[in-house]
């Protein structure tokens, strides 16, 4: 419909273009603008512009300004010209059309208008924008081998420059390549009609690479990406590895416990009896001094233990069991264990440290060097590489954000990934930590992160958490997926590569896509399952978890990982971990779902075996929670009969035993009695007395030495024991002693009604324990003997305290018991008042004391039977002051100190020694100034008779509020009625 056409008319092509498929549009040159007179039925869908908006108007709403050229070209030269235009819908999306003019002439040759074709190009437009970005070679090939696409890499390449231009011949360029396995990959890939993945080294480009072939309808789609660096990384990683895990294999610290008192070891780590040649029995009880070369230098290191100088690295020379003389160094710490003054001592062998050290830097080096060949690797990523801490924020980000967001690492490193993420995700990546923090499984989500220029790309995380705390994960960019169909689907095939099962269903459960991994776990081909229920592979057992996970897919929730069991083709359960998550589509409806399963029988075979040695562990652990349970007791609770419970019940659960006893020994009456049983049915031995040498437990108890006896038939015992013993049908005996700083306390018994067997652990138990109970006994008789020295003590003071009042009471020729009577009202006062029980103590001491500064006034003051002048009284004055100075010293009775110093301050401040006021005196200071005054008035002095009970209480009525606090006058007149 060119010029070849001159007389052809407009309203002839009219016919035709309304049925044409392609959107078609005339112009009218001759008119100004270019005027717009024609678009047919296909114009509207294929713009997205209604045919009413550009009828009439000029052929820019058609061609945009910028293509007003390519109209002048075919009007002037008549010749046929193709550009693409670039639209905006209304809706945001972007279309590309690409619009070819053609020129209609006259009878002429004139030409009068333009005929445009309009095509939309924008899905091939973008999926070969998508593949020219790619960084690795990309190539497309026809069924006959006919290069038909290259990317921009591919073209960059040298090595494939004979290929690199379309309509090449793939066999004429290279002849050798079909014994290639990259090039059989793509037959198979060709014939099955299924993606293939090889890798291997490319001899053309000295490259190891790795092949995927994407076969279509008319030929195969090569993606070629250079692995060399990656296996290197991985091979040098692995060596490293390797390196770190013989090192890792080290001798450990040698640490051994003494006591301060008397030296004797009581502990040791296997690591110490490796140094020293020992074995763990033969040191515990024995002395340090034996291991030393030089006694004189072990006396020099506890004087500076004593004395409180810190012992770090401090050289000395030891005493191997085979006599051999070592060097070491020793750091020594001084702890208290169990109420006991222990030295923890840290001994290092200096050749192995050196040798050790000359190790640890070179593994140092190399773990340095594998540190930085490892971010170098990751560097070459495409993706985005991040490590978060416990708080959110960046530790470590790999190269690749520089290009997906436009921040260097250094940027990001120290910042919190919440102030990249748009702000409408961040609530969703929030969800999404907690997740992954509370399963801590493998956790997949997307969002949107913000670029630096303002830009939004969209992320796919897949992260896990460590047990450290730290989170690793890794983001594609997954924005042009998100965009268009057709990069989902170049995304599904890569996925059909994958060696894991992945299967694609729709939201009602039906095989959508079946990958060689699902193929290789269940046996089903592809082709069979396609189309199918994927309940085919669901035990009829699991069919309810398994609707319910659909279900949860379908609502838009994610399943991060499970474990359950699938069918095989033949029938056989698989244990599988299995995640489900939903599809959506760029409008964020949920339009399928997903689901990655991983066989873990292997992984539960491991499982198995680790109960195994679970179980073994639990016994052990079971025996070290008895010590700690006793040790609890020992320090919790100062009641021998319930930490001697506690014993009991451990060493009953222990040992296996049915009848377990505790005797203590008399030492002034040498015998041993019964504390404490357990196990007995009808009795007990309770109230039988061993002596000490007499029956098993005192011959145990006299040569401090265990016994076992398999059968107590001939043993000789008291007759009354006898019985017991035969109505209860115990048989087996075992007794060992309890021994607590070289002091015998007294007795465990076990008895069985089986005899114990060959088996030596139950004994260790039994006399570890029998040691625990000991401290419990030695520390209860030195509380007993403690708390006793402490009672009398305090009554020494107390009636101390009592003779100095009476001194006073006759120095100052006081009436007789004046100091008691206002010591006694003033603590009853005090606790009308409020006063702790604890502080009343101190109330009753000051008020003993009240007038303890007199001591400092001369007899001439003091005695003087007339008035006293204004210097004898500022002399007076000071006896506050002078008990202040005389009670300071002695520590225990300085929480006395207010009455006795502050006794004579009045309310309105005119008081002394201070002139304090109000609620700043001390309130048992106030108290005693009213019991006091109370005292003096109704008891006689020599100068003057004793008030009667009711002239006193009317003068306090009156102070108050002047000499005396109000409240406590009024307290104190509730106090006396």
């Amino acid at each position: 419909m060119s010029g070849q056409f001159p007389d052809v008319r407009i309203a002839d092509l009219i016919p035709g273009l309304e049925t044409c498929v392609v959107g078609a549009v005339i112009v009218d040159v001759r008119q100004d603008g270019d005027r717009v007179i024609y678009v047919n039925p296909a114009f509207e869908p294929v713009t997205g512009i209604p045919a009413a908006a550009v009828l009439g108007q000029s052929s820019t709403l058609v061609l945009g300004g910028d293509h007003d050229p390519a109209l002048r070209h075919a009007v002037e030269t008549g010749q046929p010209v193709t550009t693409t235009v670039r639209r905006e819908r209304a809706d945001g999306a972007v279309l590309l059309n690409e619009v070819t003019l053609r020129s209609l002439r006259d009878a002429e040759g004139t030409t009068t208008h333009v005929l445009g074709f309009v095509q939309d190009v924008t899905a091939s437009q973008r999926l070969a924008a998508l593949l020219d970005r790619l960084p690795a070679p990309f190539l497309a090939f026809d069924i006959q081998w006919v290069t038909t696409f290259v990317n921009a890499a591919a073209t960059s390449t040298a090595a494939l420059a004979p290929i690199a231009a379309v309509g090449r011949h793939l066999l004429s360029a290279f002849p050798d390549v079909p014994s290639t396995p990259a090039f059989q990959a793509a037959r198979r890939a060709m014939e099955t009609g299924s993606a293939q993945q090889v890798t291997a080294f490319s001899h053309r480009l000295s490259r190891d690479l790795e092949t995927t072939v994407y076969p279509a309808a008319d030929g195969v789609g090569v993606l070629l990406r250079d692995v060399t660096a990656e296996r290197q990384a991985l091979l040098e990683l692995r060596a490293s590895q390797e390196r770190f895990q013989k090192i890792f294999q080290a001798s450990p610290l040698a640490i051994v416990i003494t006591r301060l008192s008397d030296g004797k070891f009581i502990d040791a780590n296997p690591g110490f009896l490796h140094l020293t040649g020992y074995a763990f029995e033969d040191l515990i009880g024995i002395t340090s001094l034996e291991l030393w070369a030089h006694p004189a230098d072990r006396a020099t290191l506890l004087q500076k233990i004593r004395e409180g100088h810190s012992i770090v690295d401090h050289h000395v020379t030891y005493r191997r069991r085979s006599g051999t003389i070592s060097e070491a160094t020793l750091a020594v710490v001084v702890v208290e264990i169990a109420g006991e003054q222990c030295i923890v001592s840290l001994m290092r062998d200096i050749e192995d440290e050196q040798r050790a050290q000359r190790r640890l830097e070179a593994s140092e080096r190399q773990a340095r060097h594998s540190a930085e060949d490892l971010q170098r690797t990751l560097n070459l990523s495409l993706d985005l590489i991040t490590t978060t801490d416990v708080h959110g924020r960046f530790v470590r980000v790999n190269a690749a954000s520089q290009r997906l967001l436009g921040y260097a690492p250094e940027a990001m490193i120290g910042r919190p990934y919440l102030e990249f993420v748009h702000p409408d995700d961040r609530d969703r990546s929030i969800e999404g930590a907690a997740t992954l923090v509370a399963t801590q499984e493998l956790t997949t989500f997307q969002n949107r992160y913000v670029r630096r220029d303002g830009s939004v790309v969209w992320l796919d995380w897949t992260s896990v958490r460590l047990p450290d705390g730290l989170i690793h994960a890794i983001g594609r960019d997954v924005t042009e997926r998100r965009a268009t169909t057709e990069d989902l689907a170049f995304l599904a095939a890569i996925v059909r590569a994958s060696t894991d099962a992945i299967i694609g269903l729709t939201l009602d459960g039906t095989v959508r896509s079946w990958n060689g991994g699902a193929e290789l776990m269940y046996g089903h081909l592809a082709a069979d399952m396609i189309g199918h229920k994927i309940t085919e592979i669901v035990p009829p057992d699991l069919l309810d978890e398994e609707q319910q996970l659909l279900t949860r897919a379908a609502r838009g929730e994610y399943t991060p990982a499970i474990e359950t069991t699938r069918l095989s083709r033949t029938g056989i359960r698989i244990p599988v971990q299995l995640s489900i998550a939903p599809i959506f589509d760029s409008e964020g409806a949920v339009v399928g779902m997903s689901k990655i399963a991983q066989d873990i029988s292997g992984r539960r075979e491991s499982e198995r075996q680790i109960l195994q040695l679970n179980a073994r562990l639990q016994r052990q652990l079971e025996h070290l929670t008895a010590l700690r349970e006793i040790e609890q007791a020992i320090a919790s609770s100062l009641d021998l009969t319930v930490t001697l419970g506690v014993v009991l019940d451990n060493v009953r659960h222990q040992v296996m035993a049915d009848a377990v006893t505790v005797l203590l020994l008399d030492p002034h009456a040498l015998t041993l009695n019964y504390a404490g049983t357990r196990g007995f049915t009808a009795s007990s031995p309770h109230g039988h007395a061993v002596r000490l040498g007499e029956e098993v437990a005192g011959r145990v108890a006299l040569t401090r030495q265990p016994v076992v006896l398999d059968d107590l038939e001939g043993v000789a015992v008291t007759a009354e024991w006898r019985e017991l013993l035969k109505r209860e049908g115990l048989r087996a005996y075992a007794a060992v002693p309890l021994i607590a700083r070289g002091r015998v306390l007294g007795v465990i018994e076990v008895l069985r009604h089986q005899p114990f067997g060959a088996a030596a652990t139950w004994l260790e138990i039994l006399q570890t324990l029998a040691g625990q109970a000991a401290i419990a006994v030695d520390n209860a008789q030195l509380f007993l003997d403690l708390e006793r020295g402490n009672f009398e003590l305090g009554l020494a003071y107390q009636e101390t305290i009592e003779g100095w009042a009476r001194a006073l009471d006759l120095r100052d020729k006081e009436t007789e018991g004046h100091s008691r009577r206002v010591t006694e009202l003033t603590v009853e006062l005090c606790r009308v008042l409020g006063v702790s029980s604890e502080d009343l103590v101190h109330v009753r001491r000051g008020a003993l004391l009240h007038d303890i500064g007199k001591m400092g006034i001369a007899d001439a003051i003091l005695l003087k039977p007339g008035p006293l002048t204004d210097e004898e009284w500022a002399e007076m004055r000071k006896h506050p002051g002078y008990a202040v100075d005389l009670l300071t010293p002695i520590q225990f009775l300085r929480p006395a100190l207010d009455i006795p110093h502050y006794h004579h301050e009045k309310w309105d401040g005119n008081g002394y020694p201070l002139g304090l006021k109000g609620h700043g005196i001390p309130l048992t200071a106030r108290a005693f100034a009213v019991v006091d005054v109370y005292d003096a008035l109704t008891n006689d002095r020599p100068y003057r008779e004793a008030w009667s009970h009711e002239q006193a209480l009317a003068y306090l009525e009156a102070q108050a509020g002047t000499q005396f606090d109000p409240d406590v006058v009024q307290a104190f007149l509730t106090l006396l009625g």
